[in-house]
């Protein structure tokens, strides 16, 4: 959040103080204060040091919330993902830039020191005959991207004490990042001496699927970014459910969860029309792994009520399937929990589970409940 919001959520609005009483205390124009509020203005070092006084807080509050939200701005959430994935599939992302490694290359995320430049990640090699090679993930429009990427490779040879070969590489994740980004060239005003540097550009809004699994498979992860960002809703769940798929297949069990939390928040990045519960519910729907499908199965096994099987199907396992999709279902259509479990008993395990994963492309109640009736007909049928 801007600190500026977090101002009216935690002081302005508890205290009841007006724009018009809070601009006097602090000898600024209303209009001006409105706009902090409202995220258009930065705080300063002399505007933290007056909320400070007026608060009772420190300085060092109010701007570190703007140095976090600032961060926060410029790397839009990838930078962290993005290297969590080069530690866990590297010879796959470099694959993407041309270079083929047989784990030959170690990911570090470094800081270069006297400017503070975050590079997304260093790739340095184990062997010493091969270049270093640098990655930066473009999630935003920056014209000066290739000079900010020069400067951090010059900044870490400087830091590194290195003098040997080494690889510039930007990935944009959009067409419109990589269409702003200038070329990088620095020229004299007589025309004798300039500084001149390219680098391997990839735009990942320019490949497709089927792209990204013939460089390497571990690459499904980076789907999301080949869909444009008004995709259809239910088809972009469709399609996340076969990412899940493609993800459990190519990645070992120990890392399918990390590569999942990735995918996720890739996901979010691209796709606005989706929260991160829809998200989060779609991917990880195994009822006895989720928090409440462990507490609720917990709570059957201290009532006795796991005893036996109904039909192949544990009778905890049913109640806990039972309830979790009721109460998504009560939250998603703002309904009454009572109304919906009722329709929910006559359903086995495995519809109410199928329920859960159509849930998210559902827009009414009336949509879920004509879904309940269709699979009842079935049940029936099949008894």
């Amino acid at each position: 959040m801007h600190p500026g919001q977090i101002l009216k959520k935690l002081y302005i609005d508890p205290q009841n103080l007006s724009i018009s009483e809070l601009s006097s205390m602090l000898g600024m124009k209303p209009s001006a204060v409105s706009r902090l509020i409202k995220g258009q203005h930065s705080f300063t070092s002399e505007l933290s040091l007056k909320l400070a006084h007026i608060f009772q807080t420190t300085p060092e509050f109010w701007l570190s919330l703007q140095m976090n939200y600032d961060q926060s701005e410029t790397s839009r959430g990838t930078d962290d993902p993005f290297y969590k994935l080069m530690k866990i599939s590297g010879d796959a992302m470099l694959k993407l830039i041309g270079i083929q490694s047989n784990d030959d290359y170690e990911p570090r995320a470094i800081v270069l020191k006297e400017k503070r430049l975050y590079p997304d990640i260093v790739a340095f090699p184990k062997n010493k005959d091969r270049e270093i090679i640098m990655i930066e993930f473009q999630g935003y429009k920056e014209p000066m991207m290739q000079y900010m990427m020069a400067s951090k490779i010059i900044m870490m040879c400087t830091q590194e004490n290195y003098t040997g070969p080494i690889l510039g590489a930007i990935v944009y994740t959009d067409e419109a990042c990589k269409k702003a980004s200038l070329p990088f060239a620095i020229n004299s005003q007589s025309g004798r001496f300039w500084i001149k540097g390219q680098f391997i550009e990839i735009d990942l809004s320019r490949y497709s699927e089927k792209d990204l699994i013939d460089i390497d498979k571990q690459l499904i992860i980076l789907a999301p970014f080949t869909l444009p960002k008004n995709f259809p809703k239910d088809e972009y769940i469709r399609k996340c459910r076969e990412w899940k798929k493609q993800i459990d297949l190519n990645y070992s069990q120990k890392t399918v969860k990390e590569i999942i939390n990735i995918l996720s928040l890739f996901i979010l990045d691209r796709q606005r029309n989706m929260n991160r519960k829809e998200v989060q519910t779609m991917f990880n729907f195994d009822i006895s792994q989720t928090l409440v499908g462990k507490e609720l199965l917990e709570e059957g096994e201290k009532k006795g009520e796991i005893k036996g099987e109904i039909k192949g199907e544990k009778k905890g396992e049913k109640k806990a399937a039972t309830k979790l999709i009721a109460k998504l279902m009560a939250k998603k259509f703002n309904i009454s929990i009572r109304n919906i479990l009722p329709r929910l008993y006559p359903l086995r395990t495995n519809d109410i589970m199928d329920l859960g994963e159509n849930i998210l492309s559902m827009n009414t109640f009336e949509e879920a409940y004509q879904w309940i009736n269709n699979r009842k007909k079935l049940v029936r049928v099949g008894a």
